[in-house]
């Protein structure tokens, strides 16, 4: 089973959309994971009190190909041109309400949650999987001398984290919302009795957020001169503040997993202020140093930023608004319509109560939308430099 799906993972065999999803589905359970419900319709909703060791298998020889499949941005083109292919036969294609631009966003979200699982097993000393499988995590870029290539393995790493902290939060919405008994550290005594999992798992520990502003500040300081380069680069402000979204409802949804007094607690809160505090100046830079030219561009994607917050519930977004002040308030004029937008944000106050009973599903609801958005700018990126791609 691993053998195949690997191989199919690596596009050298085709199998029909059903079973690679079924056989996803399958790993990530093994794993202590979950699929969304209603992705697929033969696999049981609540995992066997056993092992089949197909993660065991995975884990052992095949990781490096899971990561491979997830951090080339040509993937999800491929998929669509399969899905395209399977539907032009004869009984081909899935009966699941999928569709080209779907299916793939929902294969790599699952791949990705699966991956969190694992890394955040092989965290538990030293952050050895961040070590082995995302080194270059630990050596900030310079934002001195950059050139077309840093800049592009710059968005490819953001890209990379982005789909990670994606299968790390749908994993904490999903366990949420099945209703596990959360303890003091966040531990849920679960159905899967083979893999007790926490609701928060920790692919990439929370001491990496200096690096990962190091990240973001190379895209803010170079977005001016390199997004002129090509279509890849255009999108790279997307995916800065795309990581900048999940970084943040990650590291907070870190911090609701202790109590909100605890020492954990303070240290995750403080490291998420501290990340903010050293990304504002360089957002703030880019407005004012373009000239306004991406002012406007600047200004939706703040928006969709403080839209997430909201949506996703956050108790932080009252917080971190006085910090954010200066960038709303640019020079650059807002619409009605965005200002409309702003208000709804600033007004949003989230109900202690209604968060309790609800925050798993507004999580699940936005991290679905973003999955969504995040596979449209891949496969768009993908059409426009598949040409000349190497």
């Amino acid at each position: 089973m691993v053998f195949e799906l690997v191989q199919a993972l690596k596009f050298k065999t085709n199998i029909p959309d059903s079973n690679l999803l079924l056989l996803v589905g399958i790993l990530l359970q093994d794993a202590g994971g979950a699929m969304p419900p209603g992705v697929i319709e033969d696999l049981p909703e609540t995992a066997p009190n056993f092992s089949c060791n197909i993660a065991d298998c995975m884990r052992q020889t095949y990781l490096n190909d899971v990561m491979e499949f997830l951090a080339d941005f040509h993937t999800l083109s491929k998929i669509k041109f399969l899905f395209t292919s399977q539907q032009n036969l004869k009984n081909g294609g899935i009966t699941l309400g999928f569709s080209e631009d779907t299916l793939g966003g929902v294969l790599k979200g699952a791949v990705a949650q699966y991956l969190a699982l694992e890394m955040s097993r092989g965290n538990s000393r030293d952050n050895r999987a961040v070590s082995r499988y995302l080194p270059w995590l630990n050596n900030a870029p310079s934002s001195l001398q950059q050139g077309p290539k840093e800049f592009t393995d710059c968005v490819g790493h953001m890209r990379l984290l982005s789909w990670l902290l994606m299968g790390s939060l749908t994993h904490t919405a999903l366990m949420g919302k099945r209703g596990g008994h959360i303890g003091h550290h966040g531990a849920t005594v679960q159905y899967h009795l083979q893999h007790p999992v926490s609701t928060v798992s920790q692919p990439v520990p929370q001491e990496s957020s200096c690096h990962i502003a190091d990240h973001i500040q190379v895209i803010f300081a170079g977005f001016a001169e390199q997004s002129k380069t090509s279509v890849l680069h255009m999108s790279s402000l997307f995916h800065a503040f795309t990581l900048c979204q999940l970084w943040t409802v990650y590291l907070e949804q870190i911090a609701c997993a202790a109590a909100p007094s605890s020492e954990s607690h303070n240290i995750s809160m403080g490291i998420l202020f501290e990340f903010w505090a050293k990304v504002t100046p360089c957002i703030l830079q880019l407005v004012s140093h373009s000239k306004f030219q991406f002012s406007e561009s600047v200004s939706l994607h703040f928006l969709s930023l403080l839209e997430a917050l909201k949506e996703t519930r956050s108790t932080v977004l009252a917080k971190l608004l006085p910090l954010w002040t200066p960038v709303l308030s640019s020079n650059t004029p807002l619409s009605g319509t965005l200002h409309v937008r702003l208000q709804n944000c600033r007004d949003a106050v989230p109900n202690a109560t209604d968060q309790d009973l609800h925050a798993s599903e507004a999580l699940l609801k936005w991290l679905q939308q973003l999955q969504f958005k995040m596979g449209q700018i891949e496969l768009q990126s993908s059409t426009a430099t598949q040409f000349y791609s190497i």
